[in-house]
């Protein structure tokens, strides 16, 4: 399981590799097989960190909600999993677009929590077995789902602001593309989105 947001890497300490996204594609892989990441709070600071903390069957289908502005909270997919019965991806419900509420709506069960609401979308595992090969597939059909929306939900700076916090001079020649692998760019908005706890 992994959620976010929380304490920077230097908090949580080494990382690791998730083991399973090693093994060669052609070897099918049970559900049981995949052990939980415990890496809860570690923060997203670009999409590839999404393959070191999102188990294996779920990685693809995050990778595109990524890529579509969609701000997954938490995600399962496990060993665990096959005992609870479901797998599942958590999203946050406020920061979706109309259009990509009313389709989680019917992906899924809108959670009300203390100050936000969260969509649980969970993938049911039948007669306790499953293949990850299995679960992946439906994860995707998930998020294929989901629409392209504006980034509303992370902070937002311009590259004056940019440039004060990473210590250039205002007179510094400095481009935008220059943060983004941890920034993402809207040209037509003329900000910088930073793009840190996307999942």
């Amino acid at each position: 399981m992994s959620e976010i947001p929380g304490p920077s890497p230097e908090e949580i300490g080494p990382q690791t590799q998730n083991p399973d996204l090693e093994r060669p594609e052609e070897t099918p892989v049970r559900l049981d097989e995949v052990a939980p990441i415990k890496q809860s709070y570690r923060p997203i600071r670009k999409r590839e960190d999404i393959r070191d903390i999102v188990e294996t069957p779920l990685v693809t289908a995050c990778e595109e909600l990524y890529d579509k502005n969609v701000h997954t909270r938490s995600t399962s997919a496990n060993k665990e999993s096959v005992q609870t019965g479901f797998a599942y991806i958590m999203i946050d419900y406020d920061t979706l677009s109309p259009e990509n509420q009313e389709l989680g709506r019917q992906l899924g069960e809108v959670v009300e929590r203390a100050d936000s609401r969260e969509l649980d979308v969970k993938i049911i595992i039948k007669n306790g077995t499953a293949w990850v090969s299995e679960i992946q597939k439906q994860a995707e059909e998930i998020a294929h789902r989901f629409k392209k929306q504006p980034m509303t939900w992370a902070p937002r700076y311009t590259l004056p602001q940019l440039k004060e916090i990473y210590g250039f001079g205002a007179d510094e020649e400095v481009a935008p593309e220059s943060f983004t692998d941890e920034y993402y760019y809207d040209q037509e908005g003329g900000v910088i989105l930073f793009k840190c706890g996307a999942l």
